[in-house]
């Protein structure tokens, strides 16, 4: 009789206090837990005391990880993939393990969690965002070549990727990022890097900047700043009076 097979795709969150019900059973129920994101400290130790075989794999590139995950299905039944935040949002691994394993007769499941964006969202105070709404971007996939809307509040993920090349097609990204955002807002226009409260950094930060420094402000991030661009607001129009 063929057994079923099934790979859990969860996440702590961004602090362990932040694990769900629903992800410890998944950990209980996985005959082993991969990480990239947990090396040793209490948020290691707290999901070893949920699951019989925990393997590390922080560190590893989004190959290697899917290689080790696919390994453990050879010979297991059940295991379970554990990152931060919201477990598939800007995740490589996360895409690769569910689209390979999928081939293979592998069910997966992505469980729900806490995830940078909704503790910015509490950071930014955007209980309401611009009338145009919110936009979200990829700093790695656009590699720099972005056109603005200045009528929307706008987020851009991973924000430190402007600052390497990847790819062939990202060389100068940072410099065409910058160019492009002084080309569609004034340069005394504020934008915010934010980092949302992780793990060690409990607190986070706000770092405040404009357009005119942001390059400078460039070296301040990291993995996990996002950059927030408000929405331009236009000025009201001028009310003249007849006589």
């Amino acid at each position: 009789m063929k057994m079923n097979k099934k790979l859990y795709i969860c996440s702590c969150g961004l602090k362990a206090e932040h694990i769900t019900l629903e992800t410890i059973r998944a950990l209980k129920a996985s005959e082993v837990v991969f990480s990239h994101s947990l090396a040793g400290g209490p948020a290691e130790a707290m999901v070893r005391g949920f699951c019989g075989d925990f393997r590390s794999l922080v560190g590893s590139a989004p190959e290697e990880i899917t290689r080790a995950v696919g390994e453990a299905f050879k010979t297991g039944r059940t295991a379970a993939f554990l990152t931060y935040g919201n477990p598939f949002f800007l995740n490589t691994a996360a895409g690769l393990l569910k689209a390979g394993l999928a081939r293979r007769g592998v069910a997966v499941e992505v469980l729900a969690a806490v995830s940078s964006f909704d503790s910015m969202v509490n950071m930014l105070d955007l209980n309401e965002f611009a009338a145009a709404g919110l936009r979200l971007i990829h700093a790695g996939l656009a590699g720099g070549s972005i056109k603005f809307s200045p009528g929307m509040d706008t987020l851009v993920f991973m924000m430190d990727n402007l600052n390497r090349v990847e790819r062939p097609e990202h060389a100068g990204a940072r410099a065409k990022f910058i160019k492009n955002l002084a080309a569609a807002y004034p340069p005394g226009h504020k934008v915010l890097l934010v980092n949302a409260p992780f793990m060690e950094d409990g607190q986070g930060r706000v770092l405040r900047a404009t357009v005119k420094n942001l390059a400078r402000a460039f070296a301040k991030a990291d993995k996990n700043t996002t950059l927030f661009i408000p929405e331009l607001k236009k000025r009201p129009a001028a009310v003249y009076k007849r006589v």
